[in-house]
């Protein structure tokens, strides 16, 4: 028998295997913030608003930006009657900024692309709160998923115990129909978790800008609800909040905007060149003082080289309506950052505060893990063997699924608090 067929075999199980395998491998917050970053759409729509904001900005700084103009005349003088008089010129002319209104233009086009930058980091930390988020959703489906079918399993158990008693006379029909309606509800139970296992699913998939949902699972370590020795200081935070940064940008964008308008009140110097040629007929009787003058007639060819300077006087159009409207962005501009700031801190206080009460609950119910996995063992004993009527039963496992529903959410909330602090506050 001949191995090379075996082994090749071998090596495919193996391959196919270990592709299943990576397939359900857990995805760490970690992760699925970095794989977002990379895939998520919302990410391509923060860089175009960078690479728009750049582009401007590289033209932003150019000094010649009106067109030169080219003049032309023509003069035929039969048109007239004198078909030996003629002229013709040729002019250019080009606009020259002699403010220096090319500067503070520069300047503002770049705080716009900094306040985009900004805007982006901001995007990036809420893009990373809505993937934890994601995340804490997609682990509390996950938990409430296991509980929902150790609680039907439970309930399968009490079904099966309760026919048996029947069977035997040992137990009236009501237990047994009792059972069979605490399995139907858990079991209802069970597919609602499903739905909601598989609707959290694709919403991460969104955010991580996956096609597919299919085996998508993530980590659910255990929550401590620790927190630090006190509340860090949170001034500091306000300034490097980047809604912070970027409002800062905008009125430094508004300020420089009304300045490049202020500029232009001194309008630009036209300089212009031109040259020409013309050709009069001197009519008879023009010359005098000789002989026979009155007789003569000439024609008089001429060139001309003109050097022309135009210098605007400003004073109708001095940039009126320009610099109102830049005027009015920088008052809205210092509006928008004091209330960004305020904004900040009153949400850096919450998230803080959001925080700090998750992590109690998640400690009020510390050892609730512990306990339901101790009683959950008690309640399949007794339900095997008999010891608990309809009632009890019934009462035991709705405190089995509420016990582990207040403690999966309980968890679910310190994660997303703690995902809105990580964006708030920009630390770990």
């Amino acid at each position: 028998m001949r191995r090379g067929p075996i082994l090749l075999v071998v090596i495919v199980l193996w391959s196919m295997m270990a592709a299943s395998a990576s397939a359900q491998r857990a995805l760490s917050l970690v992760e699925a913030q970095n794989e977002a970053r990379a895939a998520a759409p919302e990410v391509g729509e923060l860089q175009a608003r960078i690479s728009a904001a750049e582009a401007i900005a590289a033209q932003a700084g150019r000094r010649l930006r009106d067109d030169p103009a080219i003049f032309s005349s023509i003069f035929r003088g039969e048109l007239l009657g004198h078909p030996d008089e003629s002229a013709w010129s040729v002019a250019i002319r080009q606009p020259v900024d002699v403010s220096g209104s090319w500067k503070p233009r520069l300047a503002s086009a770049n705080a716009d692309v900094t306040r985009a930058e900004f805007d982006r980091d901001a995007g990036m930390r809420l893009l990373d709160e809505r993937v934890a988020i994601a995340l804490a959703d997609l682990a509390l489906a996950q938990r409430q998923v296991a509980r929902a079918e150790q609680v039907a399993t439970l309930a399968r158990i009490a079904a099966d115990a309760a026919h048996r008693q029947l069977d035997v006379g040992a137990a009236p029909q009501i237990d047994a129909d009792s059972a069979d309606l605490d399995l139907a509800g858990t079991l209802l139970t069970l597919e609602q978790a499903k739905g909601q296992l598989a609707q959290s699913r694709t919403r991460l998939a969104r955010l991580l800008g996956r096609d597919s949902s299919e085996a998508l699972v993530v980590e659910d370590t255990p929550e401590a609800g620790e927190l630090g020795p006190a509340a860090p200081d949170l001034s500091p935070l306000v300034d490097r909040d980047p809604r912070v940064r970027a409002a800062m940008s905008e009125v430094d964008a508004a300020r420089l905007e009304r300045e490049t308008f202020e500029r232009l009140v001194k309008g630009p110097m036209t300089f212009g060149l031109e040259y020409g040629r013309e050709r009069r007929d001197i009519p008879p009787g023009r010359f005098t003082g000789i002989p026979f003058a009155s007789a003569l007639t000439a024609n008089w060819p001429d060139s001309d080289l003109v050097f022309n300077v135009t210098v605007p006087l400003p004073l109708f159009n001095r940039q009126l309506e320009p610099r109102a409207r830049a005027t009015g962005r920088m008052l809205a501009a210092d509006a928008a950052l004091r209330r960004v700031r305020a904004d900040a801190s009153a949400e850096l206080r919450s998230t803080w505060d959001a925080v700090v009460a998750a992590a109690r609950a998640v400690q009020s119910v510390a050892a609730t893990p512990v306990i339901l996995n101790r009683d959950t063992g008690f309640i399949e004993q007794a339900v095997r063997a008999g010891q608990f009527d309809a009632t009890t039963r019934a009462i035991a496992l709705r405190r089995l699924e509420d016990a582990g529903r207040r403690l999966d959410v309980a968890v679910r909330d310190l994660r997303a608090a703690r995902a809105a602090w990580v964006r708030v506050s920009g630390l770990p």
